[in-house]
């Protein structure tokens, strides 16, 4: 959760109001939730949504788990700036917490993780490397000017695309537009490198030498065209496909609760470092 909910909720809290785990008592506790963010007057418009419950399996009391999704609106330094985040609380019908953990090591948290959906993920539309039969699938979140993304994604585009048997690569775009509002026009034209199967075009946009908080485009626009030797123009921006396709492919990420780059699953499984090279190829 971002900085703005951390000022409000703490670890634990109790409440008269529970008596038992039922719809009534998730009411009760989506509004305790609500009065607490609201209190911080930075907070507004806050909306407060449940995207999912589950009882929790095995436990002598008798625990839920909820999944809020919380959006509005944070004032952050004298500027609107929207949020939507989502958030997991357990409440046994007299207390609620925003954690919840097993004496032999259970994180309850866990039930409440988005999966890679093969149907939905594995899609062509977003292969970028390899062949969709190859047995390891890749799936990257990534935002070409975030400095870890930059130390690690590049080289390893480049070692598994020696191995097309081995490796199917499925990338999606999520440009960091608070931090890196560069990286807004520099995903775009990686877009355009991916829809006309230039990989190397993709690669060398992690490369262009450019200060992540530009807002001219059309700096940005030369930077790429120099670093990579294409030659796209200014219309290549308001290519409608390529806005399309990135703002689906945010609504994608918070569907996983992917909020940060570079985020990479491997056969469904977060995972880092050079985990490509301990799989042995076939090719």
């Amino acid at each position: 959760m971002t900085k703005f909910a951390k000022l409000t909720i703490g670890l634990i809290a109790s409440s008269s109001l529970f008596a038992s785990v039922n719809e009534k008592d998730i009411s009760k506790l989506t509004n305790i939730i609500y009065q607490k963010y609201t209190q911080n007057p930075n907070i507004q418009e806050l909306k407060i949504d449940v995207l999912d419950s589950k009882s929790l399996p095995n436990l002598k009391n008798e625990w839920v788990g909820v999944k809020l999704k919380l959006s509005g609106k944070f004032n952050q330094a004298g500027n609107l700036v929207s949020f939507s985040e989502s958030q997991v609380f357990f409440t046994d019908g007299e207390n609620f917490t925003e954690s919840l953990s097993s004496l032999n090591g259970s994180d309850w948290n866990n039930l409440f993780v988005p999966q890679i959906d093969p149907k939905k993920h594995y899609n062509q539309e977003h292969l970028l490397i390899g062949d969709k039969n190859a047995p390891n699938k890749i799936v990257i979140f990534s935002d070409p000017l975030c400095p870890y993304c930059q130390r690690t994604i590049p080289a390893m585009l480049e070692y598994v695309k020696q191995f097309p048997k081995t490796f199917a690569v499925y990338y999606y775009h999520l440009p960091l537009e608070r931090i890196h509002p560069a990286s807004v026009p520099l995903t775009k034209l990686m877009y355009m490198a991916q829809v006309r199967n230039d990989i190397n075009g993709v690669i060398s946009a992690y490369r262009v030498p450019l200060n992540p908080k530009e807002t001219d485009e059309v700096k940005v626009l030369e930077a790429f065209n120099k670093t990579t030797g294409l030659k796209y123009i200014q219309t290549d921006l308001k290519n409608q496909n390529a806005e399309k396709t990135i703002e689906q492919d945010k609504i994608i990420a918070s569907e996983l609760d992917v909020r940060g780059t570079p985020i990479i699953y491997l056969n469904g499984e977060k995972t880092g470092g050079e985990f490509y090279k301990n799989i042995k190829p076939i090719d």
